[in-house]
């Protein structure tokens, strides 16, 4: 496995040197433009030997193309490998960084040793120094390639993860102004787990982190007090910061991590300020005299970033990477007891990328891989068009796979961010940009709130024939503006993904693919969506948030969410059409709320669908007050109780709802085993239903 490999290449790898090495014959040419080609090797030229030599070479005018290539092996960054606009390429004279063999990895983390038996199951080893010379605060840890848990309660298994959280039974938060005259806010949480709690010490509790889920969103908090009496646990926000809403009970889990009384099984680690070591509980494969364990270099979660200054329209441009990997950064952190988020935001967006971009063109990203982050293993911000991630794989993601989006909706000056009207590229515009053919896996592991893919304020963006499976949240997210307004996030195509296994019964209000605001030419197509699972409500496949206007989505399968398989909050002009839904669990497989928002008139065209459910409604929450087309639509229940926004099947077609429809046995070759491919005598065919061949999802 990837992951293994990493370890060994640690163990294999001599120590390199912090300064920078000596120039091999061939950097030496290179700088007089002799040769265009770089090599890097382990016990050579370094990464950022050869970016300062490919650079010293551009600026005496050597504009030909570059190939940098990496040799086999592990190259340990100590600092960010940084590219700025003088490190640009050319279109017909690009700079490729290539790695040679499976086994070429930048990684920004360094080795535990000197581990010994301290009995009881329990080894210990030195916690490290930090570049300042303080102990190295780090908050993951992996062993033999394996992310170990950190110390935490209660206790999480990967076969029923919700047996791993506490429950809040009453919350309350209020401002208070310290003597600088900041303001902070006191939240204050009652558990309902007397037996869990009441087993650790307050002091104990005092020195961990609270982790929270509040519906969508997560929070690492420190704990100031702790009254056992009560189990009321007391957590302050940061210093002007924007305060959370209070947390609901009913969508609010939480547990505690670096807890030493919950330091209790297999494959659990616990970081020990006070005596300054970190304890470790082998698994029972696990020989820690020969073990592999590696943590984050201090403070860096960025192991490649690519700046550019857009404003002054310097990008950085026409650099390829292919066949390197990315692996071990530290987490977007507030210190060694901060929080990573104050606020109630949404798809752990002020969270860093193993590779961050800012102000690039042309970067293309082939065949790479990224794996044991403590953030997003990708992250393009402003100013990013006609960039590529192209045939990579990214797993074991301390939040997300790829975000992609400026910071807000940059349009041109005199330009209004009306609902319809095309925006006019400027310099921090991102747009153009392509991520196919990726496996992106094993999110959310340090912030559960990781999108698979994040598209934000992005415009004539695709997202194809990707795999994106084992997050806490959202498969695929595109916009990111609440309600009718302006957006630059239109004409994006989300088409012949395959997305599964996501929720996992722990956060809330999410979909296989979500989206947001209005986006006209958006295209959803070609998906096959799977596995679903909220911990309270908004278990969805196909997820139109608040706003979402002029999206087409068509020709997408969709089957076992907790929630609808189609679910618009409000909407308008939206067509789904041509799609399959089954086996929803509690509302109805086709979802809707609010009839007017915002003075606009919410509307839908729901046309030739396949809709099937074994226990639930069919339709739920008021859709008969929408706008729009029903037509041609396939209804059935396998229960036999079909209902339909609180109607039977007859009461339905009377409301005026639907037209030429039908309510049928839709004639699956075998619906129980989810082969959703119909037989030819299936009554879906008379009403206009095309089929299409769903395996073609995914990579």
């Amino acid at each position: 496995m990837k992951t293994l490999m990493i370890a060994a290449l640690f163990a294999s790898q001599a120590a390199l040197a912090d300064g920078i090495a000596e120039l091999s014959p061939v950097a030496e040419n290179a700088r007089e433009g002799k040769n265009r080609e770089l090599v890097v090797s382990p016990d050579g030229m370094s990464p950022h030997d050869a970016l300062l030599a490919v650079r010293a070479a551009k600026a005496k005018g050597n504009r030909g193309a570059w190939t940098v290539r990496v040799k086999e092996g592990l190259y340990t960054l100590n600092e960010t490998l940084l590219f700025t606009p003088e490190d640009s390429g050319e279109p017909d004279a690009p700079v490729t960084w290539i790695g040679e063999g499976d086994k070429t990895v930048f990684a920004g983390g360094r080795r535990l040793t000197g581990w010994k038996d301290v009995g009881g199951g329990v080894w210990s080893a030195p916690i490290p120094s930090a570049p300042d010379g303080r102990p190295a605060f780090f908050e993951q840890l992996w062993v033999n390639g394996r992310r170990a848990d950190r110390a935490r309660l209660p206790n999480s298994t990967p076969a029923k993860p919700i047996d791993g959280y506490l429950n809040i039974a009453a919350a309350s938060i209020s401002p208070v102004t310290n003597e600088n005259g900041n303001v902070t806010y006191v939240e204050r949480a009652v558990f309902s787990n007397a037996t869990e709690l009441a087993s650790i010490p307050a002091d104990e509790l005092r020195w961990a982190q609270m982790c929270v889920i509040h519906k969508w969103s997560f929070a690492r908090r420190v704990v100031k007090s702790v009254d056992p009496a009560t189990l009321t646990v007391e957590t302050h926000s940061p210093e002007d910061w924007i305060k959370w809403r209070k947390w609901d009970p009913r969508c609010t889990i939480a547990w505690f991590e670096n807890v030493r009384s919950a330091f209790d099984a297999p494959g659990e680690w616990f970081y020990d300020a006070k005596n300054g070591v970190v304890l470790y509980r082998p698994l029972p494969d696990e020989d820690m005299p020969k073990a592999e364990a590696l943590v984050p270099s201090s403070g860096l979660s960025r192991l490649v970033e690519f700046k550019g200054d857009p404003d002054n329209g310097a990008y950085v441009h026409d650099i390829a990477f292919k066949g390197i990997s990315f692996a071990v950064t530290s987490a977007t952190s507030g210190g060694e007891r901060g929080p990573t988020q104050s606020y109630q935001y949404q798809s752990a967006r002020n969270s860093d990328g193993a590779v961050t971009v800012m102000g690039a063109r042309r970067l293309s990203f082939d065949s790479c891989k990224m794996s044991h982050t403590g953030n997003y293993g990708m992250r393009f911000d402003d100013g990013c068009t006609s960039n590529a991630v192209i045939n990579c794989e990214l797993d074991d993601l301390g939040a997300g796979g790829v975000w992609m989006g400026a910071q807000k909706g940059y349009v041109a000056e005199g330009e209004t961010l009306s609902r319809r009207v095309i925006k006019t590229l400027v310099p921090r515009s991102t747009a153009f940009n392509r991520i196919e053919n990726c496996l992106i896996r094993g999110g959310g592991k340090f912030n559960p709130e990781g999108t698979g893919v994040a598209l934000t304020h992005v415009s004539d963006s695709r997202v194809a024939h990707c795999e994106i499976c084992d997050f806490m949240y959202t498969g695929v997210s595109v916009g990111f503006a609440w309600g009718f307004i302006g957006s630059v996030a239109q004409r994006n195509e989300i088409a012949f993904n395959k997305i599964y296994d996501l929720g996992k019964g722990v956060m809330s209000d999410m979909g296989g693919i979500y989206t947001l605001c209005t986006s006209y030419g958006t295209t959803v197509h070609d998906n096959v969506i799977h596995d679903v699972w909220a911990y309270s409500y908004g278990g969805f496949a196909l997820y139109c948030d608040e706003g979402s206007e002029g999206i087409v989505m068509e020709r997408n399968l969709c089957w076992n969410t907790t929630d609808g398989g189609f679910h618009q909050h409000y909407g308008a002009g939206c067509v789904i059409r041509n799609n399959i839904f089954a086996w929803n669990r509690k509302v109805g497989a086709v979802r809707m709320v609010r009839q007017v928002a915002q003075d606009i008139p919410c509307s839908l065209h729901f046309v030739n669908n396949i809709v099937v459910v074994k226990e639930g409604p069919l339709v739920s929450n008021g859709p008969r007050g929408v706008g729009g087309v029903w037509a041609g639509n396939l209804w059935y229940d396998y229960s036999g109780n079909p209902k339909l926004d609180g109607l039977d099947w007859n009461g339905w077609k009377d409301c005026g709802k639907e037209t030429c429809g039908a309510y049928a046995d839709p004639c699956f070759v075998d619906a129980d085993a989810n082969d959703f491919r119909l037989k030819p005598e299936s009554p879906a065919f008379a009403l206009g239903f095309k089929p299409w061949d769903y395996s073609k999802a995914g990579r």
